[in-house]
């Protein structure tokens, strides 16, 4: 059993952060040389793609319309080879890739929202073929056998969204070579009609009378190691398309859903609870008697805040129906053999101890269920003859000795049918403190007292007169719920149950939807009804529709999202609530255990509408409420609860058995799930395993939203970041694939339709946002830039969440989209304690310092993965305040922040002046060493703003030394440059005395002179006596430092 007492957890989340923001041990980028185009701010250097035979590097000049071919040579310094004029082809030129001696260049056409082209060169640019594509192809790449080419075709509309034209994926097809290649371009039409559907999952489809098929704008392209998988990033919808590249077809759209930048990174603790000392035992059945088996199978989790004091947590579960085995067909009907057949429904107590992290379940503190006399126990036992499965239990020779059914070699006692028996799934207890439970199989809503004694119990309208004896009305419980819910599918009725506290109502979530008009729409339809009763008198007051996120359309996954597990109410409407698959913990940690945050305020109350009492069905335009799709929904006028994913629970290590069935919240923002084991494997259970699980959220998912208030303040606000990645890419890890997105996040701001609005000039939803005015000043987040194209949930003109762009991170996603790891406000840290005179800086001017906190901050745009030893990194280029970072990402849970590299010179108050350095990455290329014309692993970085394209070596160096310059001296000057002479020069200027050490590093990164300084005041001239270090030719960089900081470095050629 793992425990941690909450002292402890407070400490290895602090030390988790702490770790994030330190370098650690690993490559850094070591400056080698620069390509100038001269161009500033004018898109001069941008895609960027390598050759590893001819050496030569290919980047997009759109300012010239060209591409330009520069040779690496083996010292590390970039030559020009060769100019390409574009202009012949198309309108601008936009991406460029190479493979076995070809070049692909996407060019968009003269007017961008025509068809464009994949122009194809030979490595010495030679022209070879045209290949017509989408709109607009944005990006451009070959599959890693070079058999393929992709091009990510945006789509864009005009400026004034007159024209907007389909975004598109094209595939050219190389294998019967480049004159008999062929062309597929693959749409999103089949989308078309599922607008609603997508944007209820969290997908932006919101362009002014655009189709889905315009509104999606694929932006970047990462084709898996094997070549079968593309993935497609969809910034503004801020989703990924998924590509087989074999069928050529789209199968899947994921949303990437939001950010909470009011929270942070998950961290789970867990309780094995069965692995307890003096764990209870519920008995063995006279067939295995030496077979006990163990108290588990719990369905439901309710933490008690009133019974909870500042030393203890106590939580409420209740098993099911008690252990049993799969039912068995027969002529007379299906049978539910219990092993137990005297189990006696319970209602257990779990303690929890916050110092010590000590569980304790006392069998003692059971709460046993009993009819309204007080002494009838209620058991789990089916209701209604010839409706429910007939109970059963294997003959034996004690007290079930007759034989009324014969299975093969194995015969069964019929046991009493129990009118008030359940299958119990949710728990809840009131102010009163009398409980609420909530049973699959009837559907029912139990109410009971403290002591568990039946106050009541209700039912389905007509209930009674269901099975092969008609009863009288209540002779099963009060028949006050709507007759529909009778039509649920067979033990999938009420799974969850929770107390709307601010209201006083009960709701009930059926578990997967209702067989309405019947079993034909089963796997066919999302639609999961709430029901809202009044704890009164058990009458409906609401009825709300909640889709599910993956069963109409299953889409990528193990098996279908197809059921509920658990819900409880978080306040103001909201709810937490569990959807789930079928995935075991065998199939390892990609299934699918979704926690989702619902908001009901915004929904549809359809409570005795026609449309909700509606049960049967004339064909396909006469359709039930199961029947309809989000699309029906949203054209009858029909809103759903507003959705947002919280988390993904296999994701972040919970996996005790494929049943999430409890979910609970503490007034800290923890979130606590509970797993049902089935009684364990001799109860007929998968897992032995009965895990209560601590979700902890650090608070690292804050951002510094404002450029008014004249400081770094990286903090949490209320407000949702759309991920909307720029570039994607693929890595393995033990066989299993992740992608990695840099969730710069863009906007749609044309003439003709813009969707941006700052916070302040928003209509905040007064429920939602009680301190509007507060957060609507300038020092908070009323500067912040947000869309005013989503967040007005129930179309009332008011916001009921503010939604920003970007997530100002990084993150990892395995192959089915389920978030995996986010860098938080790790960026932002990082530059803010690296460059703080210049944080959120823009990118094409200095002394802007704090100047983008308002409009996505840092902007991670560019990405590579380096395979550096055994160690793989995500290296991320910022494309506002520049440079690269450097991450260790082979533990995809646990990243590690390694280095910073920016070359930009702050100091220098022209930033157009080519001495300011790279300003705008926008790609970033790794070359592995053994491609690479030095021997050494290489990184490009090209620069849109500076027009710029500069090399760095990426090797691991035991300098401490950062790769920005943080305090440049005055009039600096270093000669002999280039040198063979054994002494060096150095003069400056400085502002006080000081002592420092002067060092000088290889191209590598690795120290190999060092002498130390006394500094004055005033002017300085420093002689260094290089010569004893016999250094060969090449670069070297010269620093100057003290013990705390960097004053300046500086590049060094010897030529012997």
């Amino acid at each position: 059993m793992k425990l941690s007492c909450t002292r402890c957890l407070f400490l290895l989340l602090f030390l988790s952060l702490f770790n994030v923001l330190r370098a650690q041990q690993g490559p850094n980028l070591n400056y080698l040389d620069t390509y100038y185009t001269g161009a500033f701010d004018e898109g001069a250097a941008e895609a960027i793609s390598y050759d590893p035979d001819s050496k030569r590097l290919y980047f997009t000049n759109a300012q010239r319309n060209a591409l330009t071919v520069l040779t690496v040579q083996s010292d590390g310094h970039l030559e020009l080879f060769l100019d390409i004029d574009l202009d012949p082809y198309g309108g601008i030129v936009n991406s460029v890739d190479v493979a076995n001696g070809l070049v692909a260049v996407a060019v968009q056409a003269v007017t961008k929202t025509d068809p464009g082209h994949c122009i194809l060169f030979d490595t010495d640019g030679v022209y070879l073929a045209t290949y017509a594509v989408g709109a607009l192809p944005d990006m451009v790449t070959f599959t890693p056998d070079g058999l393929k080419i992709i091009t990510a075709d945006e789509g864009e509309p005009n400026d004034d969204y007159t024209v907007d034209p389909e975004g598109s994926i094209s595939v050219i097809d190389l294998t019967g070579g480049v004159d008999s290649a062929t062309v597929t371009i693959l749409d999103f039409q089949a989308w078309n009609d599922k607008k609603a559907y997508l944007t209820n999952q969290g997908i932006r489809i919101f362009g002014p009378n655009a189709t889905v098929a315009q509104d999606l704008e694929p932006e970047y392209v990462a084709v898996s190691a094997d070549g079968n998988t593309a993935y497609v990033t969809l910034q503004e919808n801020s989703a990924v398309a998924v590509v087989d590249l074999q069928e050529l077809i789209i199968r899947d759209l994921l949303p990437l859903g939001f950010k909470d930048h009011n929270s942070g990174h998950p961290t789970l603790t867990e309780f094995y609870l069965n692995d307890l000392p003096e764990w209870p035992i519920l008995g063995a059945p006279v067939y295995a008697s030496d077979q006990p088996i163990s108290l588990g199978g719990f369905s439901a989790l309710f933490y008690d805040e009133k019974a909870s004091s500042s030393d203890e947590m106590v939580f409420y579960t209740i098993p099911d129906r008690g252990p049993n085995e799969d039912a068995i067909a027969t002529d007379a009907g299906s049978l539910r053999p219990f092993k137990l057949p005297d189990y006696q429904s319970r209602i257990v107590i779990i303690r929890v101890n916050r110092l010590t992290g000590e569980v304790v379940v006392n069998p003692e503190e059971q709460i046993f269920l009993t009819q309204k006399d007080g002494i009838t126990p209620i058991s789990g036992r089916g209701n209604i003859a010839g409706l429910d499965e007939i109970p059963v239990t294997r003959t034996d020779d004690s007290l079930y000795t007759s034989t009324d059914y014969t299975v093969g070699e194995v015969t069964y006692h019929q046991l009493e049918f129990d009118p008030f028996g359940g299958d119990f799934e949710g728990i809840v207890r009131d102010s009163s403190g009398n409980f609420w439970m909530c049973d699959e199989n009837r559907p029912a809503i139990y109410h009971v007292d403290a002591n568990g004694t039946l106050i009541e119990r209700y039912v389905p309208e007509g209930t009674a007169s269901f099975g092969d004896v008609p009863q009288e009305a209540g002779y099963y419980g009060a028949e006050t719920l709507p007759a529909v819910y009778a039509k649920r599918r067979s033990n999938r009725g009420f799974e969850a149950i929770a107390l709307d506290t601010d209201e006083n109502i009960i709701y009930a979530f059926i578990q997967s939807p209702i067989e309405n008009p019947d079993n034909s729409v089963r796997n066919k339809t999302d639609v999961i009804r709430i029901l809202g009763i009044n704890p009164d008198n058990g009458q409906p007051v609401r009825e709300f529709v909640y889709l599910l996120e993956r069963n109409r359309e299953s889409g990528l996954g193990l098996s279908r999202v197809d059921k509920i597990g658990d819900a409880f109410y978080a306040g103001n409407g909201k709810f937490l609530v569990l959807e789930r698959d079928s995935g075991t913990p065998e199939q390892g940690p990609v299934s699918k255990k979704y926690i989702f945050e619902i908001d009901t305020r915004t929904a549809t109350n359809l409570l005795g509408t026609e449309l909700s009492l509606k049960t049967s069905s004339t064909g396909p335009d006469d359709k039930t409420l199961e029947m309809m799709t989000a699309d029906d929904l949203a054209n009858a006028g029909v809103r759903p609860v507003w959705k947002r994913k919280v988390l993904n629970l296999p994701s972040i290590g919970y996996l005790p058995s494929d049943k999430s069935e409890g979910v609970s919240l503490l007034p800290d923002g923890t979130i606590v799930v509970l797993n049902d084991n089935d009684f364990g494997l001799n109860g007929a259970g998968v897992s032995d395993v009965t895990s209560l699980g601590l979700i902890a959220f650090d608070s690292n998912y804050g951002m510094d939203a404002s450029d008014r208030d004249d400081a770094i303040n990286i903090v949490s606000h209320p407000t949702l970041g759309s991920f909307m990645p720029d570039a994607i890419a693929t890595y393995k890890v033990d066989g299993a694939p992740y992608f990695i997105t840099v969730n710069e996040g863009d906007s749609r701001d044309y003439d003709g339709y813009s969707e941006e609005e700052r916070v302040k000039y928003l209509t905040l939803d007064p429920i939602a946002f009680p301190n509007a005015t507060e957060l609507q000043a300038d020092d908070n987040i009323g500067r912040l830039k947000t869309t005013s194209a989503t967040g007005d949930l129930d179309g009332d003109g008011d916001f009921d969440r503010i939604i920003s762009y970007g997530a100002r991170s990084f993150t990892i996603w395995d192959q089915y989209g389920n978030l995996v790891y986010d860098s938080g406000n790790a960026i932002e840290q990082i530059t803010a304690e690296w460059l703080p005179d210049d944080f959120n800086s823009t990118n094409d001017e200095n002394d802007s310092k704090d100047s983008r906190s308002d409009d996505k901050g840092p902007e991670p745009e560019a990405l590579t993965i380096a395979y550096h030893g055994d160690t793989i990194y995500a290296l991320v280029g910022l494309e506002r305040i520049g440079g690269v970072m450097i991450f260790d990402i082979t533990d995809p849970t646990s990243p590690a922040f390694i280095n910073y590299a920016n070359h930009r010179d702050f100091a220098i108050v022209d930033a157009t002046a080519p001495e300011a350095g790279d300003l705008g990455p926008e790609y970033v290329l790794y070359i592995p060493g053994d491609q690479s014309p030095t021997g050494h692993e290489l990184v490009v970085v090209s620069n849109e703003v500076s027009g710029t394209v500069s090399l760095f070596g990426l090797a691991d160096s035991t300098s401490t030394r950062r790769s920005y310059l943080e305090e440049p001296l005055a009039g600096f000057r270093m000669y002999p440059n280039p040198s063979s002479s054994s002494s060096l020069h150095l003069e400056f200027q400085s502002l006080q005395a000081l002592p420092a050490t002067m060092n000088v590093f290889n191209a590598l990164g690795q120290k190999q002179w060092s002498q130390t300084a006394q500094i004055q005041a005033g002017y300085n001239h420093l002689l260094l006596g290089i010569g004893h270090a016999n250094l060969p030719e090449g670069f070297y960089f010269v620093e100057i430092r003290t013990s705390s900081r960097l004053l300046h470095s500086a590049k060094l050629l010897i030529k012997n």
